[in-house]
């Protein structure tokens, strides 16, 4: 805290602040800044990206690896999709309410941090995994995440604009270019998790048959498929893998709240009731819709929630798992989180110049030829390269959807949450 306080007053008296462009002093951006000046604000605003990105590696390296599992660890019943779910319907109706309350309250910093515990609760969850603790969990996931999001997004968007500003380049590029960096980062999440999970799981596959096999990939049909690949590991294997996870997660809040900079508080003049907060949210929500650019996110996000949904939930179980076995669903996934990660980091730039629009037509129709690819090929172990395959091409496909419209998102709506 003393830290913040130093920061801000020489901030107030020799060069414009982060803190402050949030807050609208119009007085301090108007101050000339020396070369030196703007080479250190310059170099905190990218500490503070990098930071957050790295905590958000360290925290969904474990989420990310679990809900890849789901279907696989936690098929009884449906307990694993049904309860991954219920974590988005909570997400969704919780973006209404809580972003901006939260944040108004605690700042952007503290959002993040006590966010992550949300994810930490729910990867304790995983070691015991009846309805009880799950639907808990999930919901306690659902609640968290959209504070957790939103203060991200509006914190890369605040010190994206102000960054371009005193680097004289479009806002939107560098806004663009943040999220990129961030995106990279959560995308080696991916990298990572998969590596723990693989390791943690490691184990020989079951011998199938050709009739075993057909009944994986497009043809699975949970009620009926009884293949011996799709039995769950044992509990101290499971409990060793959520131990390594929720200590990574821990180290997560802990960089948060330990060395990151802090945004004040006070994003509004005035922070209005509950009732007022749920009105205006949701005014602002349908407000968006006059905007054409809107109109056109809408649908491409919700095929982005769908492609990441099947391939968490269909790709890692009827493909994988069904014909090679669970530990190798972490395998799989590798190249997914290499490619999403070094396109998430280019695609910044190559929209730069080419623009946003060839990039996501682009990903459509890598998205269609793995699709496609999918429906038409049954999994054989002895063709395991076509999964590597698949899981690379989704990877660049979803970094393209991810990077693109957090970007667009942030850069056209008129107002920040």
């Amino acid at each position: 805290m003393d830290k913040n306080a130093d920061d801000t007053e020489v901030n107030q008296t020799s060069e414009p602040s982060v803190e402050n462009h949030a807050n609208g002093t119009v007085e301090n951006m108007s101050v000339e800044l020396t070369k030196e000046q703007i080479r250190s604000e310059k170099r905190r605003i990218i500490k503070n990206v990098v930071l957050i990105s790295i905590a958000f590696l360290f925290n969904f390296n474990a989420f990310q690896g679990l809900s890849r599992l789901q279907s696989s660890l936690n098929r009884v019943e449906g307990l694993g999709v049904i309860t991954s779910s219920l974590i988005y319907g909570v997400l969704m109706l919780s973006c209404m309410v809580l972003p901006k309350l939260i944040i108004n309250f605690i700042g952007h910093r503290w959002t993040i941090a006590i966010s992550f515990w949300g994810y930490i609760l729910y990867m304790a969850a995983n070691g015991y995994a009846v309805w009880g603790t799950m639907v808990t969990a999930a919901i306690l996931v659902g609640l968290c995440a959209a504070p957790l999001w939103t203060a991200q997004c509006s914190y890369f968007t605040i010190i994206g604009t102000r960054y371009a500003k005193i680097n004289n380049e479009p806002e939107g590029a560098a806004v663009s270019r943040f999220f990129g960096i961030f995106f990279m980062f959560f995308q080696i999440s991916s990298i990572t998790g998969s590596i723990i999970s693989s390791t943690v799981l490691r184990g020989a596959a079951a011998n199938l048959t050709d009739e075993d096999t057909s009944q994986c990939g497009a043809h699975d049909c949970p009620w009926k498929n009884v293949s011996a690949n799709l039995d769950s590991p044992p509990s101290k294997t499971v409990w060793t893998m959520v131990g390594i996870y929720i200590a990574i997660a821990v180290c997560a809040v802990l960089l948060v709240a330990i060395f990151v900079d802090n945004l004040p508080k006070e994003l509004a003049e005035r922070k209005p009731g509950l009732c007022k907060e749920i009105l205006g949210n949701m005014a602002a929500t349908f407000l968006h819709l006059r905007h054409k650019e809107q109109w056109i996110l809408i649908p491409i996000t919700m095929y982005s929630g769908f492609e990441q949904a099947a391939f968490n939930a269909e790709f890692s179980r009827s493909f994988v798992t069904c014909s090679l076995g669970i530990w190798k669903v972490g395998l799989v996934t590798l190249p997914y989180g290499f490619c999403n990660a070094a396109m998430s980091l280019g695609g910044g730039h190559i929209s730069k110049y080419i623009g946003r629009l060839p990039l996501l037509i682009f990903g459509m129709c890598t998205d269609f030829c793995t699709q496609f690819t999918m429906w038409f090929w049954t999994p054989n172990p002895h063709q395991e390269y076509v999964m590597f395959i698949l899981a690379s091409m989704w990877g660049i496909t979803d970094a393209i959807w991810q990077t693109q419209i957090h970007s667009t998102t942030t850069t056209t709506t008129t107002t920040i949450l």
